[in-house]
């Protein structure tokens, strides 16, 4: 049985895609200090800002109404779920007062 080569796998366009979706939410390095709060933060921070590009920029540009609105619910709410993690997080370091 012969392997796949990653480009019998993906399009030619792949490669393209994930370098900018590195550029846009890659890993800035460790965090500072290495603990797992702030690896687990960072993710976070990581994973918020690549479903705002999602929620901002690619989701728009589905033509298809029904189809963009089945995104759109589905990417909005994976962020509410990071957004009250991040709140939640705030919230034990004493820095969110609500």
């Amino acid at each position: 049985m012969q392997l796949l080569d990653e480009d019998d796998i993906y399009p030619p366009s792949y490669k393209e895609t994930q370098a900018l979706i590195a550029e846009l939410m890659g890993s800035r390095g460790k965090p500072i200090p290495d603990t797992s709060e702030n690896v687990s933060r960072t993710r976070l921070i990581r994973v918020k800002a690549g479903l705002l590009h999602l929620l901002t920029v690619v989701i728009p540009l589905i033509e298809n109404e029904q189809q963009r609105l089945q995104v759109y619910w589905w990417a909005e709410a994976v962020h509410n779920i990071v957004r009250f993690e991040e709140h939640d997080a705030k919230n034990e370091q004493g820095v969110c007062n609500v």
